[in-house]
């Protein structure tokens, strides 16, 4: 019931249908006598991966269709993946930025970022699930992730931010995994006296988790039951809120937010997701197994490393599995994109503190916790909690 109570109040955070304003491309004749000429030539080259929706096997005919149609979106984002896959990057990212061009004259202004179309009330929407605006997610996904290769981290953010919004209840094209990763790893230095934010990918991320209106929903196709959690429910965006909070704690302000905002949230990370402790530390390559006057690991890690499932504890059920298997693959994800952003030492030290914090905590609400003199039973771990919900991340 409690969990069913949850899901209903994140749900409510989506606006109503008539708030919202959904936009579908549509394709001029122009366009449609390409597209059609395509589909001849999909046809032609194997009926098999035409009818299945696959793109040309033939570079060679994938070339010279871009050079007949050098505006068709759709052989523009393939051709240039192919340059890209042969490490082409130049002439790749030139057909990206060429493919991007098309969609983005023909969107409206008020889709474009910025909104700048004449009627600026409710929330602009697009529907990938539309054959025409599929591409458009596909081509901003994949700047996305030939932006953060590159190590143009604030492009990726840009991108990822802008694809993020066109859908943001459904997320289909898997922002919300890597969007945080993308925000923390664009700070930058800046110039004493500039104006600029020391940290704006910081403040990104604590204004989206803040502000609610992102979450995660997953209707499960057994049950038809509608799953929802805030973002803090993903592994990923529940430390890097407590690490954004950090940040900005350390950079001062009147405005920003305290050291205790960023001890609460990083303690209640540990708490929910506790085995992404030991991979962070294993990942910076943290010893864990002496102790000096600042940190004492051993006493510590060992309550993170298990599953905190007590021996009583009956089979869980399918849902449960689910919710597990997909809340330790976001983990995952996260452990081996964000663990570097964990390397500095102040940080390590920080993380020391809050993991102790919520070691004492759960002893406290357990009122377990061994004695002194070693005669009292080991604690036991900390149990990871996963909502059913990350299903759809996980995936």
């Amino acid at each position: 019931e409690g969990r069913e109570e949850e899901d209903d109040a994140v749900a409510s955070s989506i606006p109503p249908r008539d708030e919202q304003r959904w936009y579908t491309l549509d394709m001029s004749d122009t366009y449609q006598e390409a597209d059609r000429a395509y589909r001849r030539l999909l046809s032609a080259s194997g009926g098999a991966s035409a009818a299945a929706g696959g793109g040309l096997h033939d570079p060679n005919a994938l070339a010279m269709f871009v050079a007949d149609n050098p505006h068709f979106a759709e052989t523009l984002l393939q051709l240039a993946m192919v340059l890209l896959y042969v490490n082409d990057r130049a002439r790749g990212n030139d057909l990206l930025r060429r493919c991007l061009f098309v969609y983005e004259t023909a969107l409206p202004g008020s889709v474009l970022p910025g909104g700048d179309g004449p009627d600026d009330s409710g929330e602009v929407l697009v529907d990938v699930d539309e054959s025409c605006n599929s591409g458009l997610f596909s081509c901003l996904f994949r700047i996305m992730q030939t932006s953060g290769m590159a190590g143009c981290h604030a492009q990726a953010l840009a991108t990822g931010r802008f694809l993020l919004s066109l859908d943001p209840a459904r997320d289909p094209a898997g922002c919300l995994p890597i969007l945080d990763y993308y925000a923390l790893a664009s700070r930058r230095p800046s110039a004493v006296g500039s104006g600029e934010e020391a940290d704006p990918g910081a403040r990104f991320v604590v204004d989206l988790v803040e502000c609610g209106r992102v979450g995660v929903h997953h209707r499960d196709p057994l049950t038809d039951r509608h799953h929802a959690c805030d973002l803090v429910g993903m592994p990923n965006w529940a430390y890097s809120y407590a690490l954004a909070l950090y940040r900005l704690s350390a950079a001062g302000g009147d405005d920003g937010p305290t050291r205790e905002r960023a001890d609460d949230a990083l303690v209640s990370a540990l708490t929910r997701f506790p085995r992404s402790l030991p991979r962070i530390l294993e990942g910076n390559k943290v010893d864990v197994s002496g102790r000096s006057f600042r940190s004492d690991w051993p006493a510590v890690v060992g309550r993170f490393a298990g599953d905190g499932a007590g021996a009583e504890e009956t089979a869980p059920g399918v849902e449960e599995r689910v919710a597990r298997a997909s809340g330790e693959h976001l983990e995952g994800i996260f452990v081996r994109r964000c663990h570097k952003l964990w390397a500095e030492e102040d940080v390590s030290h920080w993380m020391y503190t809050c993991a102790v914090r919520a070691a004492e905590e759960a002893d406290a609400r357990g009122g377990g916790g061994g004695g002194e003199g070693g005669d009292a039973a080991a604690p036991a771990a900390l149990r990871p909690v996963y909502s059913p919900a990350l299903a759809r991340c996980g995936s």
